[in-house]
């Protein structure tokens, strides 16, 4: 919490912004069995598959850039990350004793580790008599919990594609604040896309835009991290000022630079310096931002006319900013090296009454180096995180060549 609170304080200052922070994935899908090879794979944002059973909670210049080396090179994902702590896991027994506000009281039969995210940890609930359920615990901030719930509220008033909050509360096994949501039957997006070709992902990439442009329908009068009844407690500066004052303080006062490397971390904040004032021209209002807006959060599935979202997971990072956050997220590789995915994508996000102005993919580009940043400053930073983020900043550079 210690770190949330320097980040909030900088953003005051001029600005930090923590937006796809710590890139927590809910995907609603079961982990792979141990040992059969499919297990971090599949995983992706979850780190490693594990098999049910009764395992506490762990304590919570614009010249042409040079070629980047060629280990780092290599298109790293999500599931080259890792968990910081363990993942919780509870007993039947002890999951029974947080389902009772469930019509029926039903007991619970099996006990499920879900594959999606970095920090929580998100179980699926076999019960007697009633449709499995999701079982969330916040290991990563307990107090996200609240505002989590309150969107879910939101999600359900405004017809948001976001599973129904069934129930919550203070799990006494672990310590942790918990949630209980709906299942929804589907396929994590990172995953479907794997098998559609390229004429079928498109029409994929218009549902995903329509349901964004939902999200960022609902509207704030400034932007900043939102507190337990979706208030904006803490205002922050999203925009050029804000985007060139973090990556000096990361790079320069703090740990990124050596992390990055010096030469690319002062042409990082060189570039921003010169470029970062596109952010300002966003003429919007600040919007509900997702700010993990990517594959592993975004549920789908095939019904008679095709490929659609069914949910959009895990948002518990969820604040009032711009559009850009979550495009710059969502158009990561490999969904946004992908022939037509960006365009469709747009496309839909504009159908659906959402506005994009012309410059909207540098747009989102420089708001995703808040998140690359912010990962350079983590204690435990992992290898492949530092050669992602390498290799996602030189990248966007080599955009404004």
């Amino acid at each position: 919490m210690g770190r949330r609170r320097d980040l909030l304080e900088l953003s005051r200052r001029g600005g930090a912004l923590d937006p796809d922070r710590r890139l927590v994935a809910v995907a609603l899908v079961p982990a792979a069995p141990a040992g059969d090879g499919l297990g971090d794979r599949g995983a992706a944002a979850l780190g490693r598959s594990r098999r049910p059973g009764a395992v506490r909670a762990a304590d919570p210049g614009r010249r042409r850039l040079p070629a980047v080396p060629a280990d780092d090179a290599r298109p790293l994902m999500r599931e080259d990350w890792s968990r910081p702590y363990p993942a919780a896991v509870i007993s039947p027994d002890e999951a029974t004793a947080l389902v009772r506000s469930l019509p029926g009281q039903p007991a619970v039969l099996r006990v499920a580790e879900l594959s999606g995210g970095l920090a929580n940890t998100n179980l699926r609930l076999d019960l007697e008599s009633h449709p499995p359920v999701v079982l969330r615990l916040y290991q990563r901030d307990p107090a996200q919990a609240a505002k989590e719930r309150a969107i879910h509220a939101l999600a359900a008033g405004r017809g948001l594609p976001a599973p129904r909050l069934l129930g919550g509360g203070d799990d006494p096994s672990t310590g942790l604040p918990f949630g209980l949501l709906e299942w929804i039957d589907g396929q994590r997006l990172d995953e479907a896309a794997r098998d559609l070709d390229d004429t079928a992902l498109p029409p994929l990439a218009r549902s995903v835009g329509a349901a964004l442009a939902a999200i960022h329908a609902v509207a704030f009068d400034r932007s900043g991290f939102l507190d337990g009844s979706l208030t904006v407690a803490e205002p922050v500066d999203i925009g050029g000022g804000g985007l060139v004052g973090f990556l000096r303080h990361v790079l320069i006062d703090g740990p990124g630079g050596d992390r990055l490397g010096r030469d690319l971390a002062d042409r990082l904040v060189a570039f921003a310096e010169r470029e970062a004032g596109l952010l300002d021209r966003w003429p919007g209002p600040p919007c509900l931002t997702h700010s993990d807006f990517g594959g592993t959060n975004i549920l789908v599935r095939q019904g008679p006319e095709g490929w659609a979202v069914a949910a959009v997971l895990d948002w518990e990072f969820a604040f009032a900013g711009s559009p850009f956050f979550d495009l710059g997220n969502l158009l990561r590789p490999p969904l946004g090296t992908r022939p037509g995915f960006a365009e469709a994508a747009a496309a839909g996000y504009r159908a659906a009454g959402g506005t994009l102005p012309a410059e909207w993919r540098r747009m989102a580009a420089l708001a995703d180096l808040f998140s690359w940043a912010e990962f350079l400053t983590r204690p435990a930073v992992s290898d492949a995180v530092v050669a992602t983020a390498r290799v996602r900043i030189t990248e966007t550079m080599v955009l404004w060549d």
